[in-house]
């Protein structure tokens, strides 16, 4: 019978071989939560959706206003009260 590899003295991390996989991991007090933080989450993000793509939302946003203020203006008017029907009353 052959031996195994745990009977071989081998620790259960060096079992096997791994061939053409590359794993590379810092420890978690080596790591810099927030590097970048600023750069990468809000600079960026301007830069991206704000300043470089203005075409896509700026028109539609217009657009949208212009046809809210012009139905906030004509239901004021719709529902407005006719002053001539309160004309005579004292």
């Amino acid at each position: 019978m052959r031996p195994t590899a745990v009977a071989m003295g081998k620790h259960f991390g060096n079992l096997g071989k791994m061939y053409g996989e590359h794993r590379f991991a810092l420890a978690p007090n080596e790591q810099k939560a927030y590097k970048g933080f600023v750069d990468q989450a809000f600079v960026k993000t301007f830069k991206t959706y704000v300043w470089d793509q203005w075409y896509y939302y700026i028109p539609q946003t217009i657009g949208a206003y212009l046809l809210y203020d012009w139905a906030k203006k004509t239901n004021h008017e719709a529902n407005r009260k006719n002053p001539a029907d309160y004309a005579n009353d004292v």
